[in-house]
């Protein structure tokens, strides 16, 4: 697709490249593929890329690479740009929808005119596109909802939600990673943590990986639970 970028200054040292106010998969792909290849390009004075949504931060030494010749670098490889395919790896999370880890999926299935049970096959019936991390570390914004479970954030947010919890907003789910405030809706919870210092340096999922839930009982988590304190880690795989 082709990309036709707006420049911001983010203080003296970054550039936010926005690419409007509208997100979907074939555009975060193309988000992803522009910074892979721009972080390979070994510009001198480069630093990071960051992507988001609708765009990628870039992070440069103004000293040492100017601020036009970045621009005009990004412009280039947005003139060149073509569809991107999913290449990223596939996580299999469990969860356990409902009860008391669910607090929220009766009213969610209500409001989507289903069955908790209906709510549950469609929560799990396809795989979700991790478009961005942010708000906590490892918070992976996954995408997209079947439309009938697309749902506004709570009026009231919760002042806890607890870790593992699998939640929904709008066109996004999410697992939180850490215990935190949180206005979106919990339908479940899941043994799997995104973020665990004590297992691995960095998170579990990476933009550009994909997520499809597998409904479990209690018991099973409660085993996950115990083979992840042991080492274990989900089934995940190459995208083909």
């Amino acid at each position: 697709m082709r990309l036709c970028p707006a420049f911001f200054d983010c203080a003296e040292s970054a550039l936010l490249v926005d690419f409007g106010p509208r997100f979907d998969r074939r555009l975060s792909l193309s988000i992803l593929q522009l910074s892979k290849v721009l972080e390979a390009s070994m510009l001198q004075g480069l630093k990071e890329s960051i992507p988001a949504l609708t765009s990628l931060t870039v992070l440069y030494d103004p000293l040492e690479l100017p601020r036009g010749r970045i621009v005009g670098k990004i412009e280039r490889l947005c003139d060149g740009a073509g569809d991107s395919a999913d290449c990223g790896r596939i996580w299999e999370i469990p969860v356990v929808y409902g009860g008391d880890g669910g607090p929220d999926l009766e009213e969610v299935a209500r409001r989507a005119g289903l069955s908790q049970e209906e709510a549950t096959a469609l929560h799990a019936g396809q795989d979700y596109h991790v478009y961005m991390l942010g708000f906590l570390p490892g918070f992976a914004y996954l995408g997209d909802l079947p439309k009938k479970l697309e749902t506004p954030r709570r009026a009231t947010p919760r002042a806890s939600v607890p870790a593992g919890s699998v939640a929904i907003a709008a066109r996004l789910t999410a697992i939180y990673p850490l215990e935190s405030p949180g206005g979106w809706h919990v339908i479940g919870y899941t043994p799997v943590m995104p973020w665990d210092l004590k297992r691995r340096k960095e998170p579990l999922f990476q933009a550009g990986d994909r997520v499809c839930f597998k409904p479990v009982e209690a018991a099973e988590a409660k085993e996950i639970e115990r083979l992840m304190a042991e080492g274990w880690t989900p089934p995940c795989r190459e995208a083909s």
